[in-house]
């Protein structure tokens, strides 16, 4: 390629600074619009899965049913977020034209990908690298960039929808853009509206997962004692719960199993297997906890971007977005666990009422898994707001300035569906005798108007809409986010100073500030914990948190030599930024890359550099909350000698100070301890190494050809992880002195040295190791009569994955486990032929491991080998795409064209791919061709 012939450059992500995409020193994965478009996805995290390193991202099979709703967590209905590297979703940083978007949660700075414009993309950006030195904090695995079409001139317009082989899951997408160029071209209006829906899948919509044909991995009954020629474990269906029931399960008297069923009939567990029972009235294994296998979605997003070059020296921009995504979904059943029922409650079979009177009992207690109720669900509508005013301009030949404020906030309803309050709950339940002959609850005989309807909890039950109204609720909580960030940068080259052998030394400095805030208003009823049972927590308290933080950077790229025989490109480049945090102090990140090339076909690349997260406001700032342990004490005469050398004189310490001068005895310890949870303001900035090496090809004798491959190299440490009630002991005596945080976090009783509370709370105290190999290669044919093919390729070889959770812990090799195949692989080619177009796509990763390697080091029988990993994942996708004159094309496909279905020895049910199956769609468009 001659000279005159190289492309511009650009702004590629992962820099500030201008150079030939080529040029790029940090290993980049970009898609364009359209690959995006030949995906047949409407959803960008179902078709951004694709890239190797985002392959355990969530999209909406893992944003719904149980996975959602529980009582631990508020506002993650339909959430789609990144997770690059399996280091975290907080630990991604997603930009939108090299710039933050506000969060989605409250207690998270993770951005919801719903809210990303998915015609207004040009394309996107995966890049490795200690990006935290251009982009600031989160960076810490990287940077995903979505980079939107500018300066769009005309009309362009998109209609899709899709339904699944099973008539189910049906999705809708329709996507307007209208951009209009003025004053010569100096300035451009475009405003674009998207709309999208995906329907909710309930579980039982899917018959090989319902009871009957559902089957889970359980010890074998016939393995006993333990025969190494027999598997420990066997795949078996026709599971049920234990000594639960949606009839109810009645303990007469104090026996620790029920006696009969709701019905009045001697209960029938059925045959024990395990740790469950096959056949009998317990509930059904399949479905019960698990809910939706996906949220309802619906998206509505409008888009402004506009700008105008007033001179070589001031261009001013402006972008506005409002982004609406509205999500339902339902977890499990709600629960009843041994709850007392009076005998004169008229709804007792005579059967069950004259058993408890021989056994002179004076009450009853009951199981039951409520399954008339219907699922608890929540309803999660997020609202996001955004905007950026720009200005950037020519300062010299040499030099260019860019300037920004940009403000974002996300507004969150949360709407928990059918939680039951606990006190009219009880009261439902409290049946008499009434007049009449009536039934009635016993809180109305003292007020009458109190509205109560009893219920009848004997039997499968036919709870009326009535009689759930009287407890349960569909309370709303609310969150906002807020973001402002102005930014202020120079960058350019000194070229009118001087020269090196191959070229100016370019150079980006600026400052930034940056601040975020955000709330959580819990509703009144969560706050006054009254709640039953597990459908919400205790208790949930108002949570405010804020920082602000000060930024200044500079980057570096020094081209030592160009054009030379054997040094086609020498250069080197460094970037830093220092970071004055309201909350943490300061922080320093810094990238060194380089750059060599010794011909123009082969370049190598490598970056090293460190990078921080700075502890977000959910870590700081989580409310206080009620909390409950099993705490098994260290300072036993049996667990004395099983930590480190340190342990027994701080044992010996520690009861001293709570005036006691002997070890505990096993009376002392082994109980469920009520504690607290809450946020931590003592912690600190992760901090991670990360390095980088690769080679790019590009052969003159093979035009089209572009391949590259990446070693990568990830290192996290003092990485936030919320310890644990049990282990927090543990940490605390097993220190070199007991002035550690750990120890602050439980208290003894005075005299008996009994744990009696505690405080769980994040701690810098894991640490991550990941490490691997991304290829990406591209192969573009044109032909004169046969077409024109293009070929993509991108792979990835995972070679390791640990996690130390706390100092002292063994490492868990999450290597080649859900989530985390070790070979993983997208293959699409494509053929365009007139205005024919075929498009082919291949996802595929490896069969991973069923178990740890040490539950298979420590039992290799524990299953049989066809069991001890789960399928490898086989995608086939296939589009047809024709394109007909004035700018309309039409275009159909499938995805999942073999029907592969999850693993049938899973317990997840998306794995190695989700329930959905095989999904057929149609879609139109016009005026795609156009800019």
């Amino acid at each position: 390629m001659q000279a005159d012939d190289q492309p511009s450059d650009i702004v590629v992500t992962g820099s500030r600074i201008r150079r030939p995409d080529y040029e790029a020193p940090n290993p980049l994965i970009s898609s364009d619009a359209a690959e995006i478009r030949q995906s047949g996805n409407t959803n960008l995290t179902n078709f951004l899965v694709r890239v190797p390193a985002l392959v355990n991202s969530r999209d909406s099979t893992r944003a719904g049913g149980g996975d959602a709703v529980s009582s631990a967590q508020f506002g993650q209905t339909g959430l789609n977020q990144l997770n690059l590297r399996n280091l975290g979703a907080n630990r991604t940083l997603t930009l939108v034209d090299g710039r933050r978007h506000v969060a989605a949660e409250a207690s998270n700075a993770a951005v919801d990908i719903n809210a990303i414009p998915t015609d207004l993309i040009s394309r996107v950006d995966v890049l490795t690298g200690a990006v935290s030195a251009i982009y600031g904090a989160d960076g810490v695995t990287g940077v995903v960039n979505f980079v939107l079409r500018r300066d769009f001139d005309g009309v362009a317009a998109r209609a899709q929808m899709g339904v699944s082989q099973y008539g189910d899951g049906a999705t809708r997408f329709a996507s307007v853009i209208a951009g209009r160029n003025f004053a010569d071209g100096r300035g451009n209006v475009t405003l674009a509206y998207e709309y999208s829906a995906e329907e909710r899948i309930p579980y039982e919509a899917r018959a090989y997962l319902r009871q009957g044909n559902r089957r889970f991995l359980v010890p074998n009954p016939a393995d006993q004692p333990d025969d190494p020629n027999v598997p420990d474990q066997i795949l078996a269906g026709n599971l049920h719960y234990t000594y639960v029931s949606p009839l109810g399960a009645i303990f007469v008297g104090g026996e620790s199993n029920p006696s009969f069923d709701g019905l009045g009939r001697p209960y029938d567990p059925g045959t024990p297997i395990a740790y469950y029972w096959q056949g009998g009235v317990s509930t059904d294994v399949p479905g019960f906890y698990q809910g939706d296998l996906a949220p309802g979605i619906e998206r509505h997003l409008v888009n402004l971007l506009s700008s105008f070059e007033v001179s070589d020296a001031l261009k001013l921009s402006f972008d506005a977005k409002y982004a609406r995504s509205d999500a339902t979904t339902f977890g499990q059943y709600p629960e009843t666990y041994y709850l007392p029922i009076a005998l004169d409650n008229p709804f007792v079979p005579q059967a069950i009422r004259a058993a408890a009177g021989a056994a002179g009992a004076d009450g009853l207690f009951f199981n039951r898994h409520n399954i008339d109720f219907g699922r608890l669900g929540e309803n999660d509508l997020r609202q996001t707001y955004r905007g950026v005013l720009a200005a950037t301009g020519r300062l010299s030949d040499h030099a260019t300035y860019d300037a920004y404020y940009q403000y974002g906030r996300t507004d969150l309803r949360i709407t928990r569906l059918g939680s039951r309050l606990a006190e009219p709950y009880l009261e439902a339940l409290d049946a008499v005798s009434g007049p009449n002959g009536s039934v009635v609850c016993r809180s109305t005989l003292t007020s009458p108007a109190n509205g109560c309807l009893p219920i009848n909890p004997f039997g499968a039950g036919s709870t009326t809409p009535a009689q759930l109204a009287y407890f349960q609720r569909n309370d709303q909580s609310f969150a906002r986010i807020d973001q402002h960030v102005a930014s202020a940068s120079i960058s350019g080259d000194f070229g009118q100073f001087f020269k090196l052998p191959g070229g100016p030394v370019q150079f980006s400095f600026g400052g930034e500030y940056r601040r975020e805030s955000s709330r959580f208003d819990p509703n009144a009823n969560l706050v006054a914990g009254a709640y039953f049972g597990s459908d919400e927590p205790a208790v949930v308290l108002p949570s405010r948190g804020s920082f602000d933080v000060w930024e200044a950077f500079g980057e570096l790229n020094v081209p030592i030599v160009r054009e030379r025989p054997f040094a086609e490109l020498l250069s080197v480049g460094a970037a830093g930024r220092y970071s004055r945090y309201s909350t943490v102090g300061s922080t320093q990140t810094w990238q060194f890359t380089g750059i060599y090339a010794p011909i123009r076909d082969v370049s190598f690349r490598g970056s090293y550099g460190q990078a921080v997260r700075a502890p977000n406001i959910g870590e700081l700032f989580q409310p206080r909350s009620t909390s409950q342990g099993f705490l098994d004490d260290p300072c036993t005469a049996r667990s004395i000698g099983n930590g480190t050398q340190f342990r027994e004189a701080n044992c010996r310490a520690q009861l001293a100070a709570a005036g006691r001068n002997t070890l505990l005895g096993e009376s002392d310890t082994g109980f469920v301890i009520n504690g607290v949870s809450q946020g931590n303001l003592s912690l600190r900035p992760e901090r991670a190494r990360t390095w980088t090496a690769g080679i790019v090809l590009r052969p003159r004798f093979l035009p089209g050809l572009t391949a590259s491959a990446d070693w990568y190299d990830i290192t996290l440490k003092d990485a936030i992880n919320t310890v644990q009630a049990g282990d927090l002991i543990n940490l605390c005596v097993d220190q070199p002195t007991l002035d550690n945080p750990f120890c602050q976090s439980f208290t003894r009783a005075s005299g008996t040295a009994r744990i009696n509370g505690f405080t769980v709370t994040p701690q810098n105290v894991a640490s991550f190791r990941t490490a691997g190999l991304d290829l990406n290669i591209a192969y573009h044919l044109p032909t004169d009569h046969l077409g024109t093919f293009d070929l993509r390729l991108i792979g990835g070889y995972l070679n390791r994955l640990s996690f130390i959770a706390i100092p002292g812990a063994p490492e868990t090799n999450n290597l080649d486990t859900i989530g985390a195949p070790q070979w993983n692989a997208n293959l699409a080619p494509s053929w365009t032929l007139g205005r024919v177009a075929v498009n082919y796509n291949l996802r595929w990763f490896n069969a991973v491991r069923a178990f740890t390697r040490n539950e298979t080091a420590a039992n290799p029988d524990i299953a049989a080998a066809e069991y001890l990993r789960y399928s490898p994942l086989w995608q086939h996708d296939l589009q047809i795409a024709y394109q007909v004159p004035d700018g309309f094309g039409f275009y159909g496909g499938i995805t999942n064209l073999t029907d592969q279905k999850p693993d049938p020895a899973a317990y997840f049910t998306n794995t190695p791919i989700s329930p959905l199956g095989r999904f057929f769609y149609i879609g139109a468009r016009i005026g795609l061709t156009g800019r």
